[in-house]
């Protein structure tokens, strides 16, 4: 089985190596690449493609997550499964306006979360 590519974007480093965690004990995905904002994850995507994206909506950067992921969509059609501690229902609706394909809310569920990227085709 191919396992799936997983770009982690997120700027709070323990909750970044807790998700990679989270992710490489999957059997079916494996983290390519970590970034703290935007910018860096728009670069990383056009280099490397990943299949899917974990992205935390407040970033570092110029840009936040959502505005991140529109940038993303505007060029590749890569899922975007949402990591926040900003549930509101604000967030949530510009979240739905990317290519998303899952909102969970902080602290991340492993088990969710590996079944939603589990369940990508």
């Amino acid at each position: 089985m191919c396992k799936k590519k997983v770009l982690i974007v997120e700027d709070e480093y323990l909750v970044s190596y807790l998700l990679e965690s989270y992710v490489n004990d999957s059997d079916c995905s494996s983290v390519i690449g970590t970034v703290d904002n935007g910018e860096d994850a728009i670069n990383f995507v056009e280099k490397q493609k990943p299949d899917c994206i974990l992205m935390d909506v407040r970033i570092d950067g110029n840009q936040d997550g959502i505005e991140t992921a529109h940038k993303i969509n505007a060029k590749y059609s890569i899922p975007i499964i949402y990591t926040s501690g900003n549930t509101d229902e604000k967030t949530t609706e510009r979240a739905k306006q990317t290519n998303m394909l899952a909102f969970l809310p902080k602290p991340v569920v492993k088990e969710q979360l590996q079944k939603i990227i589990c369940s990508i085709s």
